[in-house]
């Protein structure tokens, strides 16, 4: 872990309508970081993830992403979240579009590459998951492991400074799971910032520097991942561990 703070969040808060969601989360996220975050459905796992590059508008709190406030209305969102990669339960990918047209419109439209530079960037990135051979298929074609690997690379296509996963192996079948957790696995042996939602427990171990578990809308426990699965000191997270290791 470096000490380059990439993401502070303080005091982070999240309404719909009548209902609390999130209640005051605290957390630093450092350059180089994989923090996994964990907990039961409905804890506001995926809100605290989406509230990050404010897919959801935080209603009370701070996030600051390398240095700038996100949460500060003049802060021009648009241009941050180019620097924050997210993957999806589901893969968002354009159907109409071939795979290599689907790495390369973002770089294109949003980032103005060359299409020649964006073209040898997806196919590179798309080497590194695996699917160097699929270029010109459609994702109507690929499975939804070979889909989320695409989406991982799409994201990756925009170089950003961290990725976002919000549970991206819960919609794919069990023997899929392994090919986009393997992916993960190489960006973090890279030293690639991530946050990941995750029911992976096992994953969630190996790779994480940190396991965050979230509960009730606020951060119960957090630590290295052999003292926070061996050693849980909160209560919630032993039942919780107790239910799903």
């Amino acid at each position: 872990m470096s000490h380059d703070k990439l993401i502070e969040v303080k005091g982070l808060e999240k309404h719909f309508k009548h209902l609390q969601v999130l209640r005051g989360i605290d957390i630093d996220i450092y350059k180089g970081d994989v923090v996994a975050v964990i907990g039961p459905s409905g804890s506001g796992k995926s809100t605290f993830l989406r509230c990050l590059n404010l897919l959801e508008e935080p209603t009370g709190g701070q996030i600051i992403f390398e240095g700038t406030d996100l949460t500060d209305r003049k802060t021009n969102i648009n241009q941050l979240r180019q620097k924050m990669g997210m993957v999806f339960q589901s893969f968002n990918l354009f159907a109409n579009m071939t795979v290599l047209q689907n790495l390369t419109i973002g770089p294109v439209k949003v980032k103005g590459m060359k299409q020649a530079d964006a073209e040898k960037l997806a196919l590179e990135l798309l080497g590194r998951v695996g699917l160097a051979d699929r270029a010109d298929a459609y994702p109507i074609q690929l499975s939804g492991g070979q889909q989320q690997r695409v989406a991982i690379a799409r994201a990756l296509a925009m170089q950003p400074d961290v990725m976002l996963f919000d549970e991206p192996t819960s919609a794919l079948d069990p023997e899929m799971v392994h090919e986009v957790l393997d992916v993960i696995k190489q960006l973090a042996a890279e030293h690639m910032t991530m946050v990941i939602v995750t029911h992976e427990m096992g994953f969630a171990r190996e790779v994480a520097d940190r396991v965050v578990f979230i509960d009730q809308g606020v951060i119960q426990e957090q630590g290295a991942p052999e003292q926070f699965f061996t050693n849980p000191q909160n209560q919630r997270l032993k039942d919780f561990l107790s239910k799903v290791l």
